[in-house]
């Protein structure tokens, strides 16, 4: 132990200083003191002089300074990739894995681990996402990531409180780590070389697949997030090939079909159907063994609303993973306005409820009078209504076939097969008993016609209707459904229940086994059917008297309902351009990473509305439902969405209240976790990264067979023995302070006593 001062100024500064401030006391005290006793003048005079002293003391700033040796031993940590690229690549010379290669290596050298472990200590580990203690039974490389940035910084800590000789790293040397794993690498390797701790990294695998471990990849798939329907939408892509050389491929476009799905339910990918416009296909010749190749295609959306695409490179013989072989996203596809055609007679109370959509959402609805009775023939449908392009949707209220005619009955179903919709709502004079059994629509019509329930003109079918008051019951399907949501998933079904019976139905059946049922009455009869044929949504509602709703004080729920029926059947459920919208950026997340997703509410005229408030419901691919917190940004509403784990369609419900009342219109998107496996999708090594984090911290990279003459190296390491050196100031410190202001409270109290102040 050594007592040394270093004062703040030179020696003669802080005398002076000193003797000033004796000097100072002495003078300005006397003349008060005359008033004491001398016993009481001398205690202030005492006080005063010991505060000047403290003072002196800590201008001289003394200190202690203790010396004692480090006891710690110096350590040598090992640390064994167990992540599944080390595990399941086979690039190794003899044809065994990674992992096994790494595991032989440590068993050859393990007599130079002892004889290490005498000037040493040996601390082996295992790692994948996080740093983990070694487990020698393990056979096989079980992480699904490798974080080396997250790993080192355990390290650092195992680091921290112990001399280490350096740290032995023996990998494949490539960082596969999503949120909360990614931590950067090489700022933990900087704390290292900081630490003076080498990395000395041994290096498994190739760099680059080898002939035997062929695999295509499709990566950094492009396309704008907005394109127009019927136009042309150009993609870019690169396809990785590796091991592939001479080989020739096929990169195509694939886009959904959601014929027969639902909301939360992903359809099938099909090509894309060629036009002489679009390359929606390209065959290339991989010319080396390891190629990176740009490729330019284009598709012609034929639909609006939310589109699923996806690149596909086609699997080629002794491919074996091909996970990676196609990439998806999902784009918007716009539109203008969305046209209907409305043909009903005139008289009918419902047809006057449900023309109260037009202009909502855009909707254009065109009603057009059917003529009965003596006024039949004054009835002139336009032709020009069933022209390609025209109307979206069809809606047949209680017409006759006979009343449209062959010819535009045969234009109607070329509109069908074009992509249009088409719904027929309850009557006593459509259906079969209308004639429509006999007709191309009966082969569009989601349930069954039999030409035996034909009735002529003013001839009542009572065997095709369900009298007195009809209850509608939606399905459990139904529930689920886009145009069956009149509220919150949790109140959906009491709001249907709430609603007043019905006035009679049409007794429907349907078609096949491929219709769905989305409401029925108590007794299981069907009311509402639907159906996806060819490009075509049609749908048959066997009820004409929904206008009660409105009569019951249900406007807004009869308004929802037909708003989403009709928007069904124009496979614009999905669009955007609603009054409660949704929007996520991005459309593509990695597993574990997260989803902003954005949303809001605006009135007629385009203006955002204050005072909503939002639902968000997130329905994950194993069906799971979660509710994340919105909060506010601006006019604009977000949240964000990371319980993204599995791979998958993720689809997103929006649901508003303005004003405390609930808006009609539910927004719908979704976004795409990609199937990846970090592993194994890009399995090369990468020495390049290996060598720059071994270099950072003043190691080296090397190869396997240079251990044996790394661990020779290692032990000849001659260690001196290290002296801790603890310095305790004794000026800057509590008790240096609490003295000082005790000494002089206490001198002021006292000249306070005795009226000096």
């Amino acid at each position: 132990m050594q007592i040394f001062v270093e004062p703040i100024w030179s020696w003669p500064l802080v005398i002076f200083t000193s003797l000033g401030l004796v000097v100072l006391v002495i003078v300005t005290y006397r003349a008060q003191l005359q008033r004491l006793t001398k016993s009481q003048g001398r205690l202030l005079l005492i006080l005063r002089l010991l505060a000047v002293l403290l003072l002196t003391f800590a201008m001289s700033r003394p200190a202690i300074q203790k010396s004692d040796a480090d006891e710690n031993p110096v350590q040598l940590l090992i640390l064994s990739d167990t992540s599944r690229s080390m595990n399941t690549t086979v690039d190794i010379p003899g044809g065994i894995t990674r992992f096994n290669a790494m595991k032989a290596d440590l068993a050859k050298y393990e007599p130079k681990w002892k004889e290490l472990g005498k000037k040493v200590e040996v601390r082996q580990f295992d790692f994948d996402r996080e740093l983990t203690p070694h487990n020698p039974a393990l056979t096989e490389g079980t992480g699904d990531q490798t974080a080396f940035g997250k790993v080192l910084d355990d390290v650092l800590r195992e680091t921290r409180d112990h001399r280490s000789l350096g740290i032995l790293l023996l990998t494949d040397g490539a960082q596969r780590a999503v949120p909360p794993f990614d931590a950067d690498p090489l700022t933990a390797a900087r704390k290292l070389g900081d630490s003076q701790v080498p990395v000395y990294a041994v290096v498994y695998g190739a760099s680059s697949l080898s002939m035997g471990t062929l695999d295509l990849a499709v990566e950094d798939l492009r396309v704008d997030p907005i394109v127009f329907e019927k136009k042309l939408v150009p993609i870019g892509c690169k396809v990785r090939a590796l091991g592939a050389k001479g080989k020739k491929i096929r990169v195509r476009v694939l886009i959904e079909d959601r014929s027969g799905t639902r909301i939360s339910e992903s359809g099938v990918f099909k090509p894309a159907p060629s036009t002489q416009q679009a390359q929606t296909v390209r065959e290339i010749e991989i010319k080396t063994d390891s190629e990176t190749i740009p490729v330019d295609l284009s598709f012609v959306p034929a639909v609006s609303g939310e589109l699923k695409i996806a690149i596909q490179v086609e699997p080629v013989d002794n491919e074996l993973l091909t996970r990676n072989n196609r990439r998806e996203t999902i784009v918007s596809v716009k539109k203008g306005g969305l046209n209907v055609a409305f043909f009903d007679q005139v008289a009918r109370p419902e047809q006057s409820r449900i023309r109260m959509v037009n202009g909502a959402d855009k909707i254009q609805l065109d009603f057009h009078e059917v003529r009965t009775g003596r006024f039949a023939g004054q009835t002139k449908l336009d032709r020009s209504w069933f022209l390609p392009g025209r109307y979206d949707v069809y809606i047949i209220g209680d017409v006759r076939a006979e009343w449209f005619g062959a010819e535009i009955l045969k234009m109607l179903a070329a509109r069908l097969e074009d992509g249009a919709g088409l719904l027929m709502i309850g009557g006593l004079q459509n259906f079969a008993t209308g004639g429509y059994a006999s007709t191309p629509l009966a082969d569009w019509l989601p349930v069954k016609l039999d030409s035996a329930d034909f009735r002529p003109i003013g001839k009542f079918n009572e065997n095709a209707q369900l009298l007195g008051d009809v209850k509608l019951i939606p399905t459990e399907r139904g529930l689920k459904e886009f145009v069956m949501q009149l509220g919150s998933s949790d109140k959906n079904r009491s709001l249907w229940l709430d609603l007043p019976p019905l006035e009679g139905a049409n007794l429907l059946r349907p078609a096949n086994d491929l219709v769905r049922i989305w409401a029925e009455t108590p007794d299981k009869k069907p009311l509402l059917l639907v159906n996806d044929v060819g490009k075509a949504r049609v749908a048959a509602f066997g009820a004409d008297t929904t206008w009660l709703w409105c009569m019951d004080g249900k406007m807004e729920l009869h308004q929802r309902f037909w708003r989403q029926m009709i928007l069904w059947l124009a496979k614009k459920e999905a669009d955007t351009d609603q009054p409660v919208w949704v929007r996520v950026d991005p459309r593509n997340v990695t597993p574990g990473a997260s989803a902003s997703l954005l949303f809001g509410a605006r009135a007629a005229d385009g203006k955002p509305l204050s005072n909503t408030e939002f639902q968000v419901e997130v329905t994950k691919p194993d069906g799971q439902v979660e509710k994340p917190t919105p909060r506010q940004l601006n006019n604009e509403f977000l949240t964000d969405f990371s319980k993204t784990n599995e791979a998958g369609d993720y689809w997103v419900r929006v649901t508003a209240r303005h004003n405390g009342e609930p808006m009609r219109e539910t927004a719908y998107t979704r976004f795409i976790v990609d199937a990846r496996d970090l592993e194994l999708d890009y399995p090369s090594a990468d020495h390049d990264f290996l060598k720059e984090l071994a270099s950072i911290t003043g190691g080296t990279s090397m190869k396997p067979e240079e251990l044996g003459s790394l661990l020779e190296r290692l032990k000849q390491t001659k260690f001196n023995a290290l002296t801790r050196i603890q310095v305790i100031n004794l000026w800057d410190n509590w008790w240096m302070l609490i003295a000082f202001v005790a000494v002089m409270s206490l001198e002021w109290f006292l000249r306070k006593k005795r009226g000096l102040v």
